[in-house]
C-alpha cells in the first residue's frame, strides 16, 4: 500500500510541464512526443470508422483555414491536420497532437467562413492547452491511486475511482470549453475575423441543442449535444460575453477578413445521410451499395446510425431495430433462428420478395420481443421489434412490426434514382418566401421547416428578407 501511495505521489510532483497557453505547471504523466504519437493512433481509429468526406476541394479548403490559425496558436510548431469527416452528425472534436475533425453535418449549418474559422479555433484551443493530455494524465492517476486503494480496502473502493476516472474522460466540462473558447476567439481575431464569430457558431449550436432535446424527448431518448455548450443561450452567459468583450479590446485589426465564399464551397455537399451510408426520405428508405429497400408506416420515422437502421413509433414506445451481419454457413434461415435463439417461440418460415427468412416471437428480460431474419446473397439482415420498458402493449405495435419487414426489397429503378443523397443548394429569398412554404418544397424527410430554419441561424422563428441568401436542400 506504501509503496502504491508513494508511486502515486512521486507521479503527482514528476509529472508536470509548463502549459503552453498559462505557462503555469500542469499535472500531465505524458511528453509531447508521446502526446503526438498517441494522436496518430487514434487518427487511424477515427478514419476506419469515420471516413474522410469526398472532396478533395472542401478539404483543402478547410484545412488552408486552420494551417493559418494555428500560425497564430500558442503551439505554433505543431503540424495541425484538418479532416472534414463524412458523418451527418453535427459535431467537432480534436486529438492530442493537432489532429483536429469537423462534420460535414456541422459545416452545413455554418454560414460564413468567420463560423468556420470559430469552431476550428475552439478545437485548436484545446490542442494548445493540452485538454485531453491533462485530462488523460488525472485519469491516469486516478488509476493507479485506485490500483492501491483496492488492495488496501477491497475492491469496491477501487470501482469507485474507476467511475471517476470515466466520469473525467467523458467530457471537458464547461470550464475547458470556455478556455478554448477564449482560445478561439484569440486566434480568429489576430487572423482577421471578428470574435462576434465565436458568439454566432454557439448560438447556432444552442439552437441546434434545444432542437435535439425536443426530438429527444419525442423518441424517449437521451439528448446529444455537442460539447454541451450552455445551460442557456449564449447571450445569457456573462463569462462568455466577456471573453470576447476582453478579445475584441485586445486583439483590433484594421483590415476585418470579409469572405462570403463559404456558400459557394459547400453548395453541392452532402445533407443528412450519404449514399455510402443509405438514404432515407420521406417513410423509404433506400441503399444503393447493398441493393436494400425498406419503407415504414407514415408516423414512424426511421434512424440511420453506423451500427443499425431503427423505426420507432411516434412518441418511441415502440422500436424496431435492423442489423446486418455476415452469413458464415451454409444453413435455413430456421436453423440459424434456432442457433442464435433458441428460446425463441410461434416461428413462421418467410418468402419476402423471393428472400428466404424466418421469424418468431422471444422473451428477452422479461419483455416479448419481435425477431426476424432475412437471407440476402452472403449476408443475413437481423430485426428485433421491442417496446420502452415498462410498456405491456406489445400486440398493438407487433403488426406495424411485421408490416415493416415484410417491406423488405432490392432496388427498383425508382429505388437507384432515390438512392442519390441530398444536396446544400444556395437560394435568393423571392418577395413573400417563407419557411413553411419552402419547406413544402423541401426533400428534407423529416421536420423540414425546422430543420431549414436551423441550417440558416433563423430557429425557432424569424422571418425571411428577400434578396438574402439561404441555404436549401434538393
Amino acid at each position: 500500500m506504501k509503496r502504491y501511495l508513494f508511486i502515486g505521489i512521486y507521479l503527482i510532483f514528476s509529472g508536470c510541464s509548463v502549459n503552453p497557453v498559462t505557462g503555469k505547471q500542469d499535472f500531465v504523466m505524458m511528453s509531447e512526443t508521446q502526446e503526438i504519437a498517441m494522436g496518430k493512433r487514434y487518427h487511424s481509429q477515427v478514419l476506419q470508422q469515420m471516413p474522410p468526406y469526398q472532396d478533395d476541394e472542401l478539404q483543402e479548403y478547410v484545412q488552408s483555414i486552420g494551417d493559418s490559425l494555428s500560425t497564430k496558436s500558442h503551439r505554433p510548431n505543431l503540424f495541425y491536420r484538418f479532416t472534414v469527416l463524412d458523418s451527418p452528425d453535427i459535431n467537432a472534436f480534436a486529438l492530442p497532437g493537432g489532429y483536429i475533425y469537423i462534420n460535414r453535418g456541422l459545416m452545413a449549418y455554418l454560414s460564413s467562413e468567420e463560423e468556420l474559422a470559430a469552431v476550428l479555433g475552439h478545437e485548436i484551443g484545446h490542442v494548445t492547452a493540452r485538454h485531453s493530455v491533462r485530462q488523460y494524465s488525472q485519469s491516469q492517476l486516478l488509476g493507479i491511486l485506485s490500483t492501491a486503494i483496492e488492495m488496501n480496502q477491497g475492491r469496491s473502493a477501487g470501482n469507485l475511482a474507476n467511475l471517476a476516472s470515466g466520469a473525467l474522460l467523458s467530457g471537458y466540462g464547461r470550464d475547458l470549453e470556455l478556455e478554448a473558447d477564449d482560445l478561439g476567439a484569440q486566434y480568429i481575431a489576430q487572423e482577421g475575423y471578428s470574435p462576434q464569430g465565436m458568439f454566432d457558431v454557439l448560438s447556432v449550436l444552442k439552437d441546434q441543442e434545444i432542437y435535439s432535446k425536443a426530438q429527444a424527448e419525442k423518441r424517449g431518448q437521451e439528448p446529444r449535444s455537442y460539447h454541451g455548450v450552455f445551460a442557456s443561450h449564449p447571450s445569457n452567459d456573462k463569462r462568455l460575453q466577456e471573453i470576447l468583450e476582453k478579445v475584441t479590446n485586445s486583439f483590433s485589426v484594421e483590415q476585418k477578413k470579409i469572405s462570403s465564399n463559404y456558400l459557394n464551397k459547400i453548395e453541392g455537399m452532402v445533407y443528412g445521410d450519404s449514399e455510402l451510408s443509405g438514404v432515407r426520405k420521406g417513410n423509404e428508405f433506400f441503399h444503393s451499395d447493398l441493393d436494400l429497400y425498406f419503407s415504414s408506416t407514415d408516423n414512424w420515422e426511421i434512424i440511420n446510425t453506423p451500427q443499425s437502421l431503427i423505426f420507432t413509433s411516434p412518441k418511441g414506445e415502440a422500436v424496431l431495430q435492423v442489423n446486418l451481419e455476415d452469413l458464415n454457413f451454409r444453413e435455413s434461415p430456421k436453423s440459424y433462428m434456432d442457433r442464435v435463439a433458441s428460446n425463441h417461440y410461434q416461428g413462421k418460415e418467410l418468402n419476402i420478395n423471393g428472400f428466404d427468412g424466418y421469424t418468431a416471437l422471444s422473451n428477452r428480460s422479461g419483455r416479448i420481443v419481435r425477431l426476424a431474419i432475412i437471407f440476402k446473397e452472403k449476408k443475413i439482415y437481423q430485426f428485433i421489434g421491442y417496446l420502452k420498458e415498462g410498456l405491456d402493449s406489445f400486440n398493438a405495435y407487433d403488426p406495424t412490426f411485421l408490416k415493416i419487414i415484410n417491406t423488405f426489397n432490392q432496388l427498383d429503378e425508382r429505388g437507384r434514382e432515390l438512392s442519390k443523397p441530398l444536396q446544400i443548394k444556395k437560394y435568393i429569398v423571392k418577395e413573400g418566401d417563407t419557411y413553411k412554404e419552402l419547406a413544402k418544397q423541401s426533400k428534407i424527410h423529416y421536420n423540414s421547416e425546422d430543420q431549414l430554419r436551423l441550417l440558416n441561424g433563423d430557429f425557432p422563428d424569424n422571418k425571411l428578407v428577400a434578396g438574402e441568401i439561404i441555404k436549401l436542400v434538393q
